[in-house]
């Protein structure tokens, strides 16, 4: 059961991250990109059809939330969350941003050269480095900070042993 409630508590902390990305592209337009990176990835490999958007980030944040209490078992707080976090987003900026176009930390990709209504389009760096870095560290804070307290994993630990 704890598994599941890990995962559930990760597809929220996605669901936090999602709204803010759809406020900042549709509601403020202040997000520096016209896709959230998880359809901005499928979109540049022509994947990027009906739900498969939706699925992959939900689906992503619920198997990281699972990782974290494997890992960390009582150990889970705050912390722990907000170093997985931060762990995740280099992982984006490194890895995940330069196969989307976007380049290391937004810099020197093909977004920039792109169209501002072009689907993988990406504006400022800088605002695409913060808005991603903050946007996992609130999902940090959510995994960290509610598996704990719903999971009660030290309770749990001690029962199994």
């Amino acid at each position: 059961m704890k598994w599941f409630k890990a995962a559930v508590v990760g597809a929220f902390g996605s669901l936090v991250m999602f709204a803010f990305l759809t406020l900042g592209i549709h509601g403020t337009g202040i997000a520096p990109f016209n896709l959230p990176p998880s359809a901005a990835f499928l979109e540049q490999f022509g994947l990027n059809i009906g739900p498969l958007p939706l699925l992959a980030h939900f689906g992503y944040g619920a198997t990281w939330s699972v990782v974290l209490v494997a890992y960390a078992g009582a150990d889970i707080d705050v912390k722990a969350g907000l170093t997985l976090a931060v762990g995740l987003w280099l992982f984006m900026m490194l890895v995940y941003s330069p196969l989307i176009g976007w380049g290391i930390f937004g810099a020197g990709g093909i977004g920039h050269t792109l169209a501002p209504d072009h689907p993988l389009y990406l504006g400022s760096a800088a605002k695409y480095v913060v808005a991603t870095l903050v946007l996992h560290l609130i999902y940090g804070s959510i995994i960290g900070g509610i598996n704990p307290a719903w999971i009660n994993t030290k309770t749990t630990e001690q029962a199994t042993v």
